[in-house]
């Protein structure tokens, strides 16, 4: 259930408006910088960057666009968008290899674009090499990076991108989402037990449907609805009520 537009993310409306406004009005940063706790869309939103620069169509006006750049970002295909894992390519080596590959223009799309996820694992002098690229990359080029530390990213990095904080998403949100999910897979799960996944979820929406994939398992079991009281065995919480007796 990855958000397949900009509309679908929730709760980060403020970034989303922000991103859309600059793709209309063409002025992109060199570099995104996405930062928040886990499971709250940074992938996603970078992905999502991504097939907007690179649209044939109109991708913000689009519900769910299927041009052939599109699809190939999403299946992680496409030769022009290269989505890296920063913690198993860490060092300068391969930040060298990057950066030479990126001097060529884009084969098909407008742009040539690097996602860096986890970029806070990279080693000191991965980060060096990256410093004069990230400044005045060739036009063709934008880096996007997510990270969920960004203490440990250099600040001389930080102030040449241009930097997002995702929100951990408020409870009613993730509910009303869990909700929508539930609809879709045919579940039987109380509101009052939802409330309890949406809390132990922590603003995270990826543990949000974590806990919902395990209550649903155990539920095509027993086949019957889902309460709070097996939601809290399930999570192993206490009932308030038995605390104050």
């Amino acid at each position: 259930y990855r958000p397949k537009n900009f509309s679908e993310l929730i709760g980060q409306d403020i970034m989303v408006t922000t991103i859309t406004n600059s793709i209309k009005l063409n002025k992109l940063p060199n570099a995104y910088l996405l930062t928040g706790i886990r499971g709250v869309g940074k992938t996603t939103t970078a992905r999502l960057i991504a097939r907007a620069l690179n649209c044939n169509k109109n991708f913000l006006k689009e519900e769910s666009c299927n041009c052939d750049h599109c699809e190939g970002i999403t299946n992680s295909r496409h030769l022009d968008v290269i989505e890296m894992d920063a913690a198993s390519k860490t060092g300068i080596d391969d930040v060298r290899e990057l950066i030479e590959s990126s001097k060529y223009n884009p084969t098909s799309a407008k742009y040539k674009i690097i996602i860096l996820d986890e970029v806070h694992m990279l080693s000191k002098q991965a980060f060096n090499g990256l410093l004069k690229t990230l400044e005045e990359p060739p036009p063709h080029l934008k880096f996007i990076f997510a990270t969920t530390e960004v203490k440990k990213i250099p600040v001389t990095i930080i102030s040449r991108c241009q930097r997002f904080d995702l929100h951990r998403v408020s409870v009613n949100e993730l509910v009303k989402n869990l909700e929508n999910i539930l609809d879709i897979e045919k579940g039987k799960i109380s509101r009052k037990a939802l409330i309890i996944i949406a809390k132990a979820a922590e603003g995270s929406v990826r543990d949000s449907l974590s806990l919902l994939d395990r209550a649903l398992v155990s539920q095509s079991i027993n086949e019957r609805e889902i309460d709070e009281k097996f939601i809290r065995k399930m999570l192993g919480i206490a009932d308030k009520t038995k605390i104050l007796n």
